[in-house]
């Protein structure tokens, strides 16, 4: 395959990544809700699911997709890379200028992918019912992130 023909298919190939990833991310939010948001909403944990999945399942087939995606990407890359570097030369014409930048972009990049690994979550303990206002005896009392509202608590449960 000639080299347009192989560019044109793996842009069709990370365009259609980029929008499975996108739908997947609309699902994940608007159509399988979290715990807290389901606790929000509906006043209990509910477990939402598709097609037998749930949002984590469906959260790690957006992460394949991801890889799928950074895949095509570097492979991308290379395929325009004597271009990337004329279109660098003529924007930067100093070379000492033009190192760097590059030098600066690579450490961003880098950070960036790595940070993840650099971090370390916060974790506390949760009540009964994946984060809910009530707490098993012996356990701290936990809140969920969203401040909750009057009419929230008048649901089962709640004495207000």
């Amino acid at each position: 395959m000639d080299k347009p023909k192989l560019n044109f298919v793996i842009d069709a190939l990370m365009f259609l990544c980029l929008m499975a990833m996108a739908g997947l991310g609309f699902l994940m939010r608007y159509v399988l809700p979290s715990g807290r948001d389901a606790w929000a909403q509906y006043g209990s944990n509910r477990q939402f699911s598709w097609l037998g999945w749930d949002r984590h399942d469906w959260g790690d087939i957006h992460l394949y997709l991801a890889f799928i995606l950074l895949g095509l990407l570097v492979l991308h890359v290379i395929l325009h890379w004597q271009q990337i570097l004329g279109l660098f030369q003529r924007l930067v014409p100093d070379s000492r200028q033009r190192y760097r930048i590059a030098l600066i972009f690579l450490l961003l990049a880098l950070l960036l992918i790595y940070f993840p690994f650099l971090i370390t979550p916060d974790s506390k303990a949760r009540g009964r019912g994946g984060g809910g206002p009530r707490s098993q005896v012996g356990e701290a009392m936990t809140w969920p992130a969203k401040p909750l509202c009057l009419h929230m608590l008048n649901g089962p449960g709640f004495g207000v």
